[in-house]
């Protein structure tokens, strides 16, 4: 247990130690001071750029404090969600960043307004030049900003208003309790620990894990689809004050965040949907297997009913499967995994109050990334372990790089991760001898396939509708449940037994309050890691150069850019999605021959 658990110790000794307080009265100070100096400057901005200067160097020197107090806080409360001082702590800092954007309004606006010449002037600055395309981005915003007054107020509400949905939904899920309900026995366990539970090899075990979850959210889904309402109400009030000078949409802000247009998500869905009839495939092939015509909920995340080996592998194994297949590209990256595990840089215990699922995380003074995740052994546990190292390796490579350069978006970010899935997967089944081994790693394969390619569209599609419900009126449970369906169906037709309903509910990423759509990055990841890794055999020994140097090249340019750059692809059309998925549709047809045999 002790190495399953991660050292935070090297930042802060606690978040109640004298040591956290003077970080925490430093930042309180600096914010004090950049309040002063943005009184301080005098109109015409043009004219204070010296000031200005000196503003934004401070701010991001502030930033990284603040960021660091912020991640300390999260990971203790992501492992135990009960400890109400660490929550005080945290509404405490984060009550203090916004406070600080508040007072930085007249001068990020005065950045996006003004002229290239000026913004030119500013960015000089040997200490600002990095962040010139992120500048260069912002300012495509200009059509939708409020005036200073407006900006103030909106920053000012979004922590007591927004935010605090997305906190409800956090504090919830990590309170919840699920009545586990065998034949013989009754087991309440926390919300993560069912939630791992589904991935058994047990199909009695699924199920009971599964329908407890049901229960737990059905009890709880007038105050979920209330989170919900919440947060979709706020945004589409936002978008409409913001539609003054050019209609703004509310897939804008997802859109602009992701560093994709419009036109590369049509392409890729499209692409999609036209091999939906190929995903499906998949979801039957694994029924097929076990012995089933279609797939029941409980069964998604099951790991493969035929196997060659024990089903349950220690941490220790699984961190070295995983080192093994890393080493097999780059000795790199398998040195990357043994540093984060000595270092107990990776949180991997079953707890009972610790948030459910997975992240990557960082601390910004000392550029070190942090793993968190439920670990019980499962071939799934093993291949999220993957994903998540394979962020934390992706921003390792960054250390060096200027922290203005270093703010990827998500579909970047989720390259890096399923990169890291893809290289486990291969490995492992190129290294496997016999069907047991080959349908046991190609299981893998294909859950990822049809959470890519089917899951993930379904939850898109869901929740645009419900997004364009929402923009006229609420939306209860019941209608929510019954978007789901529709969006289940069709992507998943009738490769199901039932579609979960309460998938609106059970999912954490339609109630983040940072961003919306919190979902197509995940097939943009799959289908461009795809694209990128196809390549391994062509490129040779410049492989690992060109996906490094991809990484590195992912916080300074759009998406469309980079692929360009590195790959020579046009992502705005589907010929390049379809490559992708043409690669999948012989991995499926390989699985399809080993259920037939």
């Amino acid at each position: 247990m002790e190495k399953m658990a991660w050292n935070l110790e090297s930042e802060y000794p606690s978040y109640n130690s004298p040591e956290f307080q003077s970080e925490f009265d430093l930042v309180k100070s600096k914010v004090d001071q950049l309040e002063k100096d943005v009184k301080s400057l005098k109109t015409p901005f043009e004219n204070e750029v010296e000031k200005i200067q000196k503003v934004w160097i401070d701010v991001e020197d502030t930033q990284v404090l603040l960021g660091n107090m912020s991640t300390f806080l999260n990971c203790h409360l992501s492992v135990d969600s009960t400890l109400n001082e660490a929550q005080a702590k945290k509404s405490e800092v984060m009550a203090l960043s916004s406070r600080m954007w508040q007072i930085l309004i007249p001068v990020d606006n005065f950045m996006k307004r003004c002229s290239e010449e000026t913004l030119n002037k500013i960015l000089s600055h040997p200490e600002l030049t990095p962040a010139k395309f992120d500048w260069s981005q912002e300012r495509t915003q200009k059509p939708f900003m409020l005036s200073d007054d407006e900006e103030t107020l909106l920053q000012a509400l979004s922590m007591p208003g927004l935010h605090a949905w997305g906190e409800l939904y956090t504090n919830l899920s990590g309170t919840m309790r699920c009545e586990m309900k065998f034949k013989d026995r009754t087991e309440t366990v926390g919300l993560a620990k069912a939630s791992a539970l589904i991935r058994s090899q047990d199909e009695e075990t699924r199920r009971v894990a599964w329908t407890s979850i049901q229960n737990a959210w059905t009890t709880h889904k007038e105050t979920a689809s209330s989170i919900l309402n919440a947060l979709a109400g706020w945004r589409h009030e936002v978008i409409k004050k913001r539609s003054q000078v050019k209609p703004a949409h509310y897939l804008d802000q997802s859109l602009f965040y992701s560093r994709i247009t419009q036109e590369t998500l049509d392409a890729m869905l499209t692409a999609c949907y036209e091999n939906v009839d190929m995903s499906r495939r998949a979801n039957l092939a694994m029924a097929k297997l076990m012995g089933k015509k279609s797939l029941d909920p409980w069964d998604l995340l099951a790991q493969s009913p035929i196997s060659a080996s024990k089903t349950e592998r220690s941490y220790e194994e699984g961190l070295n499967m995983i080192k093994d297949a890393f080493g097999q590209a780059s000795p790199d990256m398998a040195q990357f995994v043994d540093m984060m595990a000595d270092k107990r840089w990776i949180e991997a215990r079953v707890l009972p109050n610790k948030r459910n699922g997975a992240y990557c995380t960082g601390f910004r003074k000392k550029r070190e990334p942090r793993v968190f995740m439920t670990y019980m052994g499962s071939n799934s546990d093993i291949s999220t372990l993957a994903h998540e190292l394979g962020h934390a390796y992706h921003s390792w490579v960054m250390r060096d790089m200027p922290i203005a350069e270093c703010g990827y978006p998500m579909t970047l970010a989720e390259t890096a991760s399923i990169f890291s899935e893809t290289l486990l997967h291969d490995v492992l089944l190129t290294n496997s001898k016999t069907r047991e081994e080959k349908i046991e790693f190609a299981w893998g394969e294909m859950e990822r396939a049809t959470a890519f390619l089917l899951n993930i569209p379904a939850r898109y599609d869901f929740e645009k509708s419900f997004y364009e419900m929402r923009e006229k009126r609420s939306v209860s449970a019941d209608e929510l449940s019954k978007l789901t369906d529709e969006a289940w169906s069709k992507w998943y037709g009738s490769t199901l037994s039932e579609n979960d309903k309460m998938y609106w509910a059970t999912k954490l990423h339609f109630s983040m309050s940072g961003i919306s759509f919190y979902n197509y990055p995940y097939t943009f990841g799959y289908l461009f890691s795809i694209s990128v890794y196809a390549r391994r055999e062509e490129l040779g020994k410049d492989f690992m150069k060109t996906y490094v140097n991809i990484l590195r090249d992912t916080g300074r340019m759009t998406a469309e850019e980079l692929v360009q750059k590195h790959l020579g692809e046009d992502i705005r059309k589907p010929e390049f999605w379809r490559k992708s998925i043409a690669v999948i549709n012989r991995k499926i047809e390989e699985f399809e021959k080993l259920a037939l045999s």
